[in-house]
């Protein structure tokens, strides 16, 4: 399945995602809140190379085309999940628990931004979990 279309757009969206990350690397330096920013900008690296991982490895996947569909929409559902989320959190200068410990989010901008998380956690178990699933067995005989 080496022609699957999927598989370029998984690599363009990873590519993209690398350069929304370097854009977000200019938010850092003239947008209030930096270190959220900073935060944004390293995520987004991050899900760029992870897309593009997966895109290289999508031909190797033993998978049905139902479940390539499934990881792949809900591959990019996280993905850009998490880039709203962190957009968001930047904006809003939303506190977490890594980045201020102890301190409750305001409820408004808390109730956004579980909204976010409850679509991304679920996105990003069933698509990493189909990737994993789909490497299993032996390598395919070309």
């Amino acid at each position: 399945m080496t022609d699957d279309s999927r598989r370029r757009a998984l690599l363009r969206q990873g590519f993209l995602f690398l350069f929304l990350a370097l854009i977000l690397g200019l938010a850092i330096t003239v947008l209030p809140h930096p270190s959220r920013w900073l935060a944004a900008h390293l995520t987004a690296f991050l899900t760029g190379l992870v897309l593009v991982v997966i895109a290289l490895a999508w031909s190797e996947l033993r998978l049905t085309n139902g479940q390539r569909t499934l990881a792949y929409a809900t591959g990019l559902i996280a993905a850009y999940g998490g880039l709203v989320g962190n957009v968001f959190g930047a904006i809003t200068d939303l506190p977490g628990p890594a980045s201020n410990p102890g301190v409750a989010p305001p409820m408004p901008q808390a109730v956004v931004f579980f909204t976010i998380l409850a679509i991304i956690v679920p996105s990003l178990f069933v698509s990493f979990g189909l990737v994993l699933y789909g490497m299993r067995g032996a390598a395919t005989d070309r």
